[in-house]
C-alpha cells in the first residue's frame, strides 16, 4: 500500500473520530521501542491515484484570527488538498503551517504571509525528501529557535499488526529534519494518531495523542520520551497549548471543536466552550486543531 493510501486511511479515520463522549478514565498502556527503530525513516513519493473521496485531497486548512483562544474571526481558506495541520512560529517570525498534503503526496511545510498560504515544499527527515510513512505533523517552536516535530512514524492499517510508534525530529530551518528518536510506542492492534506537544512551565512536557474518541494523556521531563497516565473520553484529534498564565488548554474535535483547561498542568480539565461549531463555512468536516504559540493565529481542517 503507497503512502498516500495510507494517508487517506487516517484521515478517514480521523473524520470519524470527530465526535465526543464523556471521561473514560482510564490509564492505557504503551510499550517500549522495538529494537528495529521505529522511527527508521523510508523513501516516499509522490501521490498515487485519487480514489478516496474522504481522503486528504477533499480537505482543505482553514485559519482564523482569536485573542483569546476561543472566540475566532476572518476565518478563511488558506490551502486547497490538504489535511491534518499545525503551526508554528519560525526564527524570522513567521508562520510554518505543516500539513499532509492530498495532491503531491507527503508532509508540507507553507509560509503564512499576510494570511496568505505559500507552499514551500515537502519536508525532509535525515536527508529524505517526503519520507514514507509520515503524518499527523505536530510543531512547536523550542526557546533557541529549533523546530520540534512529533508525528506519526511508519504509519500502518489501523488496528493491524505493527506497533505505532510517535517520533520527534528537529530542525533548525522548519524544513530539513533530523529524526531524534521515539516519543512512545503503543502495543500493536492500536489505532493511535494525531500527538501534540506542550512545554510546561516548569519545564515538563505533555502530548495528547488520539484514539478515535479519546484522547490519550503522556507526560516527559525531557519532551522526547514520554509516558501515559490517563485517558480522557472528551474527544480526539487533540491539540495542546499553554496559556500566559500557565494553564493548559486542550482541544479536540467532539461535534466541532470543543476547549477544555487545566489549572494543574493536565491532571484534571474543565470544560471551557465550543470553539468551531459544527457546519463552519457549510463543512461536514471540522477537526485538527492547532493554536499557533506566541501568535493570534488558529488553524483547522475542514472537509466536504
Amino acid at each position: 500500500m503507497s503512502s498516500q493510501q495510507l494517508s487517506i486511511l487516517a484521515a478517514v479515520f480521523l473524520a470519524a473520530a470527530a465526535c465526543g463522549g464523556s471521561r473514560a478514565g482510564t490509564t492505557p498502556t504503551a510499550t517500549s521501542p522495538t529494537p528495529s527503530d521505529p522511527c527508521q525513516v523510508q523513501p516516499g513519493g509522490p501521490g498515487g491515484q485519487i480514489t478516496d473521496p474522504n481522503g486528504p485531497y477533499y480537505h482543505q486548512v482553514v485559519i482564523a484570527r482569536t485573542a483569546d483562544g476561543v472566540t475566532l474571526a476572518a476565518m478563511h481558506e488558506v490551502l486547497d488538498h490538504a489535511s491534518v495541520p499545525d503551526g508554528a512560529r519560525l526564527p524570522d517570525g513567521s508562520i510554518a503551517i505543516y500539513y499532509v498534503n492530498g495532491a503531491e503526496g507527503g508532509v508540507w511545510m507553507a509560509r503564512l504571509v499576510s494570511d496568505v498560504a505559500r507552499p514551500v515544499g515537502p519536508i525532509s527527515l535525515n536527508g529524505i525528501s517526503r519520507p514514507g510513512g509520515v503524518v499527523d505533523p505536530d510543531a512547536t517552536s523550542l526557546p533557541d529557535g529549533r523546530i520540534r516535530l512529533a508525528y506519526l512514524s511508519n504509519l500502518a492499517p489501523l488496528g493491524g499488526p505493527a506497533s505505532r510508534s510517535m517520533c520527534v525530529a528537529e530542525s533548525s530551518d522548519g524544513v530539513n529534519f533530523q529524526v531524534v528518536g521515539p516519543a512512545i510506542t503503543f502495543a500493536a492492534g492500536g489505532t493511535e494518531t494525531d500527538p501534540s506537544l506542550v512545554s510546561l512551565l516548569d519545564g515538563s512536557w505533555l502530548m495528547a495523542v488520539s484514539r478515535g474518541q479519546q484522547t490519550i494523556m503522556t507526560r516527559s521531563s525531557d519532551g522526547l520520551s514520554f509516558s501515559a497516565y490517563d485517558t480522557l473520553g472528551y474527544g480526539g484529534v487533540p491539540e495542546l497549548a499553554r496559556l500566559s498564565d500557565g494553564r493548559v488548554r486542550l482541544y479536540v474535535c467532539a461535534a466541532g471543536i470543543v476547549s477544555y483547561v487545566s489549572n494543574d498542568t493536565g491532571r484534571s480539565w474543565q470544560r471551557e466552550t465550543t470553539v468551531v461549531p459544527p457546519g463552519t463555512l457549510g463543512k461536514r468536516i471540522v477537526c485538527d486543531p492547532s493554536m499557533v504559540s506566541g501568535t493570534d493565529v488558529f488553524i483547522f481542517k475542514t472537509g466536504s
